[in-house]
């Protein structure tokens, strides 16, 4: 079944026409869900200029606004709040964070999908407490969720996702960080309090979460580091990078999964301590000869993680930066005696996007089957250019994107954007 892009009339971006609402055969995808008004503006009911400090808080009305309009556009796309499997928040201020958690817990009951949320510098809304994306089942798919409980990996009581679930040959599991039974990070996964060296403690918080966090509830949903499809990895100190890809990439027996790393600025979780978060979305053991890696000559962060993988019709594409092997591309680098002549940034997003153009095309599909895509960006006054550079190079005059403010370290000297995506096309 081709995409359905679902524009909400009354969910606006302004003058940059925003697809909130993506429909592709079984999967409907919801990104850069804001509570905005039809003119791209954060509802005034929301912001109560008059009476701001009304209860509810801000932040819960906000996210009010949100679900009700989640729940809408999900009708429309022949799903429902019931068949949410994956929540991503991106919050400027962490006391934001509770007051969602209220609506969230209102909206979707009592068990939440696997969850993550990041703190991150801004939003394309300075007055938005949060930016929201979904995935969903439709309702004529015939799936259903399964939720698994894997023994010693609680969430959070206080927000009530569901740490992992199955549904259909997909295994979802929640944003995890290095933490034992009591919440905080675990002695295992810290050099010790009165030692200087005693192991790095990125590699040691890496390899607890991955050992004791995502084999767990792989495991236990039927399925495996190896089947991995999709990572996301945030990163709250930007140089532990390379340690982190050390360890990461030693702990699979073969590909390493398609990956996205993502720098934030510390603390960015919800453990204080915290220093990394990891998600995932992986397949499960009987689907595990459906998976495709797909190849193609592209520069990514790390040479031994591959460009993408498929599994049916949805495609996961790792993050892609305008790199090459030797940092920031040619074109984008600026002369420091004439800086306004070149727009870097536009010209970054045009080397980003030619390749996720070879990528989706490895893969069997094009730009205008992507379903979801995340701009991690080092300053938002770049995205008009970099939203216009996208319509210009896909076509497309309605876009399922949104863009987050994050670390202006961004691991290569210059670069200014990351591109997270996921695609979406029917196998020949």
């Amino acid at each position: 079944m081709p995409i359905e892009k679902i524009v909400v009339t009354d969910w606006g971006q302004g003058a940059m026409r925003h697809a909130a609402v993506v429909k592709a055969g079984r999967w409907v995808f919801a990104t850069g869900l804001r509570a905005l008004d039809e003119s791209g503006l954060i509802d005034n009911g929301v912001l109560k200029a008059g009476r701001p400090l009304d209860t509810p808080p801000k932040a819960e009305r906000e996210a009010r606004f949100i679900f009700d309009r989640l729940r809408r556009g999900l009708a429309d796309a022949g799903s429902s709040l019931a068949n949410v499997v994956r929540v991503d928040q991106y919050y400027p201020d962490w006391r934001s964070v509770d007051p969602y958690h209220v609506a969230r817990r209102e909206a979707l009951g009592k068990v939440v999908a696997p969850s993550t949320s990041v703190l991150v510098d801004g939003l394309l809304n300075p007055e938005a407490a949060m930016d929201v994306q979904v995935m969903a089942f439709t309702d004529e798919s015939g799936l259903v969720i399964a939720p698994v409980s894997p023994e010693g990996l609680a969430a959070p009581g206080s927000s009530g996702y569901a740490p992992c679930t199955k549904v259909g040959d997909l295994v979802f599991v929640a944003g995890q960080l290095a933490r034992d039974d009591s919440g905080s990070i675990a002695a295992e996964a810290k050099v010790p309090s009165d030692q200087f060296w005693k192991g790095t403690r990125i590699k040691l918080e890496t390899e607890y979460l991955i050992e004791k966090r995502l084999r767990t509830a792989l495991e236990a949903g039927g399925s495996s580091l190896d089947l991995i499809l999709k990572a996301q990895v945030y990163l709250s100190n930007p140089e532990d990078l390379p340690g982190f890809l050390q360890v990461w990439e030693r702990s699979f027996s073969g590909t390493v999964p398609p990956t996205t790393v993502v720098p934030v600025r510390h603390p960015a979780f919800g453990t204080k301590d915290a220093t990394i978060e990891v998600n995932v979305v992986a397949a499960a053991a009987d689907a595990a000869e459906r998976i495709v890696d797909i190849e193609c000559d592209v520069e990514l962060i790390s040479g031994n993680i591959i460009p993408a993988r498929r599994l049916d019709d949805l495609v996961f594409v790792s993050g892609l930066m305008p790199i090459d092997k030797n940092g920031l591309v040619a074109d984008a680098q600026m002369d420091p005696r004439a800086p306004y002549y070149r727009d870097s940034a536009r010209v970054q997003m045009l080397d980003v996007l030619e390749k996720a153009t070879r990528i989706l095309g490895a893969a069997g599909c094009s730009l205008s089957d992507v379903v979801r895509a995340i701009h991690f960006s080092t300053g938002l006054a770049d995205f008009p250019a970099i939203h216009d550079q996208w319509a210009r190079t896909s076509g497309e005059d309605a876009l399922p994107l949104t863009a987050v403010q994050v670390n202006d370290q961004m691991f290569v000297p210059g670069a200014c954007v990351i591109l997270d995506l996921w695609a979406s096309h029917p196998k020949n």
